[in-house]
């Protein structure tokens, strides 16, 4: 398990410790201010892409300035640019320094300008433009998906339906969870005695830009690997497999993977962040298809948003993927399975879950041959 530094963790907005301990209501009141402080959570994406809107991390990135020269850049009123600035500052986002008889200059600083700038491999750029695209509205008629559930035209559950243009706006944008992934998976696999120190070829399904395989490729020299995925979203995985060094070891390749081949004999294959797209039909195909293709001592290995059987929020994991859950059923269809739906799965089409891996928002299960 990974663990954050203190300095990372999201502050709390309401300090409920201040709370009398008693008084009208007590109970309902505590209640009221932690409902609220949720609520409330809606202003840091609302602050966070007006800023990428008006060009606020551009203009920081060439270095400090204060709100009235930001101003002056943006074209933006100059109270409402300190309003914004000083909302940064209270997330975290920017640095705020101040000098005697000077207004207050501030910073991006640099591991938050690889984060806000596009074109960086763990830009959130991505994820702003899906925001913009599809979550926010798809939240505001989440009671409507509550009410008709994730069923097409006939009635039948179906997948999620993020389009191509959504899903190549969101796929770089959730780059940053491959590498505590990879580096936990790494450790598991050892853990394990599996013979990572070989000619391992591995298939990565799904594979967006790679960099699960590609950080695998990394850390493993005799290994290599072939991506599977769309046509519009193939070029991005060649794309930064050059970038990383590991171009003449990784392949993508355009895939239909529901209908096309992944190959016979596999000694590796990677689902990652595939399962919470899938109905629980199409996501047993997932397991029937890796099953056929994988080789009498190979490892399959998921990645992905599991819950524990009773669907408990005992862990920052299980609530996350209670929550990641309903963000499926907001945007179309896909849900997060349970530690048991795997197991049933795997026993059908004679598998066996040897490892389950704790990572920061995912859970990894290493599967073997029965």
């Amino acid at each position: 398990m990974l663990n954050a530094e203190p300095s990372t963790i999201i502050k709390p907005l309401v300090d409920t410790a201040l709370l009398p301990g008693h008084g009208l209501q007590h109970d309902v009141v505590t209640a009221a201010h932690r409902v609220y402080e949720h609520l409330i959570a809606i202003w840091a994406p609302g602050v966070i892409e007006a800023a990428h809107d008006l060009g606020v991390f551009v203009e920081l990135s060439a270095g400090p300035a204060t709100a009235e020269r930001l101003a002056e850049r943006l074209d933006t009123e100059p109270r409402a640019t300190r309003v914004l600035m000083d909302a940064l500052y209270a997330y975290d986002i920017v640095e705020r320094t101040t000098e005697a008889s000077a207004p207050p200059s501030y910073r991006l600083p640099a591991a938050m300008r690889e984060c806000l700038l596009p074109g960086g491999m763990f830009s959130l750029v991505g994820k702003i433009a899906y925001d913009r695209r599809l979550a926010w509205r798809a939240w505001q008629d989440f009671a409507g998906a509550v009410r008709r559930g994730s069923r097409d035209g006939s009635g039948s559950d179906q997948l999620n339906q993020i389009s191509v243009d959504e899903y190549e706006s969101l796929v770089s944008g959730i780059n940053f969870w491959a590498p505590p992934v990879v580096q936990v998976l790494r450790q598991g696999l050892r853990d394990l005695a599996w013979p990572c120190d070989r000619a391992v070829r591995m298939v990565d399904v799904g594979c967006g830009t790679g960099l699960y395989g590609q950080l695998l490729l990394r850390e493993f020299p005799q290994w290599t690997a072939v991506g599977l995925d769309v046509a519009r979203i193939a070029p991005l995985a060649t794309s930064q497999a050059a970038e990383l060094g590991v171009a003449a070891r990784f392949e993508a390749t355009v895939c239909d993977f529901w209908q096309d081949s992944w190959g016979q004999d596999v000694d590796l294959i990677l689902l990652a962040n595939i399962f919470h797209l899938q109905t629980p039909e199409s996501a047993e195909t997932l397991v029937r298809l890796a099953a056929e293709a994988l080789a009498e001592d190979g490892m399959l290995c998921i990645v992905d948003h599991v819950v524990d059987d009773e669907r408990t929020a005992k862990s920052a994991q299980d609530r996350f993927a209670l929550l990641f859950a309903a963000s499926m059923l907001a945007t179309g269809g896909g849900d997060a399975y349970t530690l048991k739906d795997y197991d049933d799965w795997f026993v059908r089409y004679g598998l066996r879950r040897e490892r389950i891996l704790e990572t920061p928002m995912h859970r990894i299960l290493l599967v073997t041959r029965a």
